[in-house]
């Protein structure tokens, strides 16, 4: 990939840990390297846990990017908040997921995602990345305000929180029910989210929407929660200080988010000095099992 191929390429940028340093903030190296990337003829795309009101102000300064695949990938919006696509939990089923979590897990704090907005029980919005908190609307007890339209579920706890990968199969004994998964965030919480769903369901949907092979679609990322999509793009970019799991699942590692990873690896290529970079479908990932064709029509 170099300068002169960027167009036709659709980029999907994590936003918490990659787009963002850690304090909360976009660089106006990162902010300018993208709009290079977006005046080469690329495409641009967030590709984030957080929901569309907690992304809505960073898209103002974002003026390359032109979608937002909102609460990992569940929703699609355009950068002036139409929403393209959706997936929804069941609502008896919701409800089940959050009677079986409390039974099993007491002390859980569980929020619900819906059309845009995280509606949460005290203390999850204290577990959100610098500046998503805020969007998060409180309530006493989210089991009263579970309806039509429920995207996903968020689980907090405490103590449990402190090691997510023990938090994650607790939820799964939890939960022996079909027609959900259970995910991680990103965050020091678990989702539970429609099957199939995640941020390489999102991408292949946007990227069948707009009529972009797979092959030429470039995501960047550092959590767990964009393992699946680092692995179905056909070049991943982990940051420098993800974890080993997501860096193995990409197919080049970057520099950190606080020393601008994102916008180093964006201006290497925009330079032409990428140019030599092999294709990663000769690589070591192999077929990628999430190909296009099975995701549901877009919502009118």
């Amino acid at each position: 990939m170099n300068a002169r191929a960027m167009a036709g390429w659709l980029i999907a940028l994590d936003v918490d840990g990659t787009l963002l340093r850690s304090d909360g903030t976009v660089s106006s190296r990162t902010v300018d390297c993208l709009a290079a990337a977006r005046a080469r003829g690329a495409t641009l795309s967030l590709a984030t846990g957080r929901d569309w009101f907690a992304v809505e102000d960073l898209l103002a300064r974002l003026t390359a990017v032109d979608y937002a695949l909102c609460v990992n990938g569940i929703e699609v919006f355009t950068r002036t908040g139409e929403e393209l696509y959706a997936a929804s939990l069941d609502v008896e089923l919701a409800r089940e997921v959050v009677r079986m979590l409390r039974e099993a897990l007491p002390g859980v704090l569980i929020g619900a995602g819906f059309a845009g907005e995280l509606v949460a029980e005290p203390g999850i919005a204290e577990a959100m990345p610098p500046g998503a908190g805020d969007a998060v609307v409180t309530v006493a007890d989210v089991a009263e305000v579970i309806g039509p339209g429920v995207r996903d579920l968020v689980v907090s706890h405490h103590e449990l929180a402190q090691d997510l990968d023990r938090f994650h199969a607790l939820c799964v004994d939890a939960l022996p029910i079909d027609g959900i998964d259970v995910a991680f965030t990103g965050l020091p919480m678990i989702e539970i989210v429609p099957p199939g769903a995640g941020k390489h369901a999102g991408l292949a949907w946007l990227s069948s929407h707009l009529g972009i092979d797979p092959e030429r679609v470039l995501a960047f990322g550092d959590g767990l929660n964009d393992v699946s999509m680092l692995r179905w793009a056909g070049i991943g970019v982990a940051m420098g200080d993800a974890p080993e799991l997501v860096r193995a699942a990409a197919d080049h590692v970057t520099g950190a988010s606080d020393e601008d990873g994102l916008a180093v690896w964006l201006e290497r290529h925009l330079s032409g000095e990428g140019a030599e970079t092999p294709s990663p479908l000769s690589g070591r990932r192999g077929p990628r099992p999430w190909r296009r064709g099975w995701w549901p029509a877009p919502r009118r």
